[in-house]
């Protein structure tokens, strides 16, 4: 290789190792807030989960449509949260693999499934294995904004509500710890049936009446659900790619380290044949 191809390699390293190290330090920025909404949200969701368990408990008359288990499953509904930019490992790769392995169970058992996908980066594989996708948005971003993905989930919360689906189920990406996620496949409706808290309860009065109380914690439950996947996700998506850039970075300087080892040597080389080449012109005269 000649030293004029090494420096030119060694310049469009040097660039792409500028790129994903400022893509590292961007994503290791963004997850840092996006880690800490996602714990913010976590007291929220719990506390509206003891809410409805407590209310629960009390076997109430009224039986809400979300909590009401279908004898027979015929038909489920999957939302899945993915990414809408590549770049993190194999985040949605993961993920991804755990809803075609639930789609082909369900396939198996003469269920029929059909997918709400949040995030640009699920819709195309999904396709290509034969999945009915009915709804899409993408993801929140920066942004905590529900509003952007009511759509996809309200689509199959409707579908359930009026009986075409028997079970909801959501696939996303959940934190483990600090640096660490991973992919869960969790059903959401119907409710399944709390546990009766410990300890002594008082007795809930409900105003206007069970049924408007009821349906609005239980709907409020599910929507918390919903939305902890998205921002779980969300955080789990700038881990992914911090670790992946900062991977990058580590090979480009590998790779700028050989190229430099490979320029010496090739310059060495050269030098070493101009000066035979005159020592030898020298001798002849």
């Amino acid at each position: 290789m000649h030293t004029r191809a090494i420096r030119s390699k060694m310049n469009s390293t040097h660039a792409t190792r500028k790129i994903t190290r400022a893509m590292e330090t961007m994503a290791r920025t963004k997850m840092a807030a996006a880690q800490r909404r996602a714990r913010e949200l976590r007291p929220y969701a719990q506390r509206v989960r003891q809410m409805a368990q407590r209310m629960m408990s009390d076997k109430p008359d009224y039986a809400s449509l979300l909590t009401q288990q279908r004898e027979h499953v015929k038909r489920v509904g999957l939302v899945v949260v993915s990414t809408d930019r590549g770049l993190c490992g194999p985040l949605n790769t993961r993920l991804l693999m755990r809803c075609v392995d639930a789609l082909e169970g369900w396939n198996q058992r003469g269920v029929e499934a059909e997918f709400s996908v949040i995030g640009a980066r699920a819709l195309m594989p999904l396709l290509r294995h034969g999945a009915n996708v009915v709804a899409r948005a993408g993801t929140i971003a920066d942004a905590a904004h529900f509003d952007a993905i009511l759509g996809a989930i309200l689509v199959p919360l409707d579908a359930f509500i009026h009986g075409e689906l028997d079970e909801v189920w959501v696939a996303y990406n959940r934190l483990t710890s600090a640096i660490a996620y991973e992919p869960r496949v969790e059903r959401l409706l119907p409710i399944a049936e709390f546990e009766r808290p410990a300890g002594p309860t008082a007795t809930y009065l409900y105003e206007p009446g069970q049924k408007a109380v009821i349906d609005t914690l239980l709907l409020r439950y599910v929507e918390a659900c919903f939305y902890q996947a998205v921002v779980e996700n969300d955080a789990c998506e700038q881990c992914a790619r911090m670790f992946s850039m900062q991977t990058a970075t580590e090979n480009a300087d590998r790779m700028l380290r050989d190229l430099r080892h490979l320029y010496q040597k090739m310059r060495q080389t050269q030098i070493t044949t101009e000066i035979c080449e005159i020592v030898a012109g020298a001798a002849a005269v």
